[in-house]
Formats: structure tokens, C-alpha cells, sequence
């Protein structure tokens, strides 16, 4: 008699192991994602370098480089389950904040910045870039 209460709890063991696996909370990894995170840091730290020069000088590599970030926030923002990411992304890219956006307000507003706070803060802003790379390499790879 054991046997059949045994082989009834383990069937439902398994069910509810099933139930919470398709019940994810977080987007799977995804290669694109990654790679757009990986390749927006190498391009923003390349700009943030710029920023000892007149603003003015570069502002058609910002625009074009807000350009690829937008896309890259746009292509999180359509993937389900990814409001973490979509956070992370968040506060990186809001002008009046202390990262990214705040950093290129700053650098448009004051035209050129001084090359010991733009070292100072492309660590800053890599640490964001990598929790963003981070995140996304730490999701479950789906069985393709």
C-alpha cells in the first residue's frame, strides 16, 4: 500500500517542479542582448574618453552613439520577463542621473571635461555596464 502513495506524491512532485520551471521570473540568456551590452560599454568608454575635447567636436558621434544605445534599450525592452535588466538599463541612460546619461548632459553642458574626472568616471559607468553584461551571462542558457 505504500508503493501506490509513494508513486502519487513523487508524480506530483515532479508536476509542481514543472509548474515552477515554466514559471520564470527572468528572460533566458540571450547572445544578441549580450553582445549589444559588451559592445555599447567598449563604445561608450571610446566616447567618454572624448569628452576632454569640445563637446561640439563630437557631437555627431554622440548622436550616432545614442542612436545604437537606443536600439540596444529597445531590443531589452521588447524581451519578456526582463524588467531587471530593463532597470539596470534605466538608470544608465537617465540624463539626470550620476551615470552614462548624466555623464554626457554634463559633458554637452560644460563642453569639455577634465581628463582625471572622465577616467574616474568610465570606471564608474564600466561597473554599471558590466552588472548589465553580468546579469545577462548569469541567465539560464535554454537546451537549443
Amino acid at each position: 500500500m505504500e508503493y501506490p502513495l509513494m508513486a502519487k506524491f513523487v508524480a506530483a512532485y515532479v508536476t509542481i517542479l514543472f509548474a515552477f520551471a515554466s514559471c520564470s521570473t527572468i528572460s533566458p540568456y540571450d547572445q544578441t542582448a549580450y553582445l549589444q551590452a559588451v559592445n555599447t560599454k567598449v563604445d561608450a568608454l571610446t566616447l567618454m574618453a572624448k569628452a576632454v575635447d569640445d563637446y561640439t567636436s563630437h557631437r555627431t558621434e554622440v548622436a550616432e552613439f545614442m542612436i545604437e544605445m537606443d536600439k540596444a534599450y529597445e531590443y531589452e525592452r521588447g524581451r519578456p520577463l526582463n524588467t531587471d535588466t530593463i532597470k539596470l538599463w534605466d538608470i544608465l541612460r537617465d540624463p539626470n542621473r550620476d551615470l552614462l546619461g548624466g555623464f554626457l548632459k554634463e559633458w554637452k553642458a560644460d563642453g569639455k571635461l577634465l581628463p582625471v574626472y572622465v577616467e574616474r568616471k568610465k570606471a564608474q559607468i564600466g561597473t554599471a555596464f558590466d552588472q548589465i553584461i553580468e546579469l545577462e551571462s548569469g541567465k539560464i542558457k535554454s537546451a537549443s
